[in-house]
């Protein structure tokens, strides 16, 4: 992943300030000397599934990232070395969250992002060159892009559903919407048509009818799964099969195989393509 800056967000604002890279011309308030914690440092790969059938998921344990910042303070035009660490900690603290998200740019595109606490603001008061570092705490490690990819459906089939991911290097869980064209029982299963070791079961109990629509989330620490029926959602989580796994992304081509598939219909899918590091 290639990047030539950072923009710095408080939670829920559209305010940021920027993080430049080797500002020759120094423009940049705000210069990146050195960064600690964009490469993925600890890899654990996580085992589940039944005894005879064995799946590990790969995860990172929690990211601190260390950013040392120069700062270059305007002084034709009043402005202070105090005036811009004061406005850093406005930034970490302007919101009820408390969060703020590091979006790594290549040129003027954001590629991915971060989001996380600040944990430790140090500052050099007397130094001939002024600096300050910030520590953040990303409970979520992996890198994000900001805005989804959303998958042309118009082709799709339930047999052979074929998603490209040529953007992540890390698998990551994904969003999609079906709709019930036709009656059918209280079984669907989701496979790999060319890797049937795995499977996803959603046992319901009762049986869907047209009309009804299926919400599907495997994102990390927002999984979801639930039928609207009219102006009624039922949440159906509790109802998933024995042993199924959820289906995730893996970077490059994944084939997904529904059963009933002449009884459903694509509405969307979209997904967050994620890395392991910078």
């Amino acid at each position: 992943m290639k990047i030539t800056g950072i923009d710095l967000y408080p939670s829920n604002s559209s305010n940021y300030i920027s993080l430049g890279f080797q500002d020759l011309s120094r423009q940049n308030s705000y210069n990146v000397i050195t960064i600690v914690g964009l490469d993925a440092d600890e890899i654990t790969p996580r085992f589940y599934g039944p005894e005879t059938t064995r799946f590990y998921d790969l995860a990172l344990s929690r990211r601190d990232i260390v950013l040392r910042i120069e700062l270059n303070p305007k002084f034709s035009q009043n402005e202070t070395f105090s005036d811009l660490r004061d406005t850093l900690y406005k930034f970490i603290s302007s919101s009820r969250t408390g969060k703020i998200q590091l979006r790594f740019n290549n040129e003027a595109y954001s590629v991915a992002a971060v989001s996380g606490f600040v944990t430790k603001f140090e500052a050099s008061h007397f130094e001939k060159n002024p600096e300050v570092q910030l520590t953040v705490k990303c409970d979520d490690p992996m890198l994000k892009a900001v805005d989804p990819v959303v998958v042309s459906v118009a082709g799709l089939n339930f047999t052979n559903a074929i998603i490209v991911d040529d953007k992540s290097t890390a698998p990551h869980g994904f969003k999609f919407e079906l709709g019930v064209t036709a009656a059918i029982g209280d079984v669907i299963t989701i496979t790999d048509p060319n890797d049937t070791s795995w499977h996803f079961t959603m046992s319901l109990g009762w049986g869907l009818l047209a009309g009804d629509t299926i919400f599907f989330s495997t994102a990390y620490k927002d999984r979801q799964l639930y039928v609207v029926r009219g102006a009624t959602t039922y949440y159906i989580g509790d109802w998933v099969g024995v042993g199924s796994v959820w289906p995730l992304i893996f970077p490059g081509v994944n084939t997904f195989a529904f059963t009933n598939p002449t009884s459903l219909a694509w509405h969307n899918i979209s997904y967050y393509p994620t890395y392991w590091g910078v």
